[in-house]
């Protein structure tokens, strides 16, 4: 059995490559649910309620379909709610591409770097 006693710095220079990417996606999902939050306190002032989990559809046509998020059928609060939702989807999907690039390209930069550090150091290769 061939145990090195060093830890896998590739490992560690992978995750820590990927890790702002992963943030920023968490940022922009909490910076979503704060406007979701607001859009639902918007139609309750209204005395409307804005339930956007209780349909499949409605986060479907939110994030795919925008021209069918609005309903015939909803009041003046829910649009209201779902006219600021809207608002805030563009710079939404953006912040998303922009966290899968980080990704995308962090990840591979910290693996080389963590490569290099293991050879800098001298580490034995498995």
């Amino acid at each position: 059995m061939n145990v090195s006693a060093y830890p896998d710095l590739g490992t560690y220079g992978f995750l820590g490559g990927a890790a702002p990417g992963c943030i920023y996606f968490l940022v922009s999902l909490f910076r979503l649910q704060k406007v979701k939050v607001q859009a639902q306190a918007i139609a309750r002032e209204q005395g409307e309620f804005l339930d956007f989990d209780s349909a499949e559809n409605q986060s479907f046509d939110f994030l795919l379909n925008p021209q069918a998020f609005i309903k015939a059928t909803d009041g003046p609060g829910v649009r209201d709610g779902k006219n600021l939702l809207l608002s805030v989807r563009d710079r939404t999907w953006k912040r998303m591409w922009i966290a899968v690039v980080l990704i995308a390209v962090g990840a591979p930069i910290g693996l080389f770097v963590s490569t290099c550090a293991e050879y800098a150091l001298g580490r034995p290769w498995p």
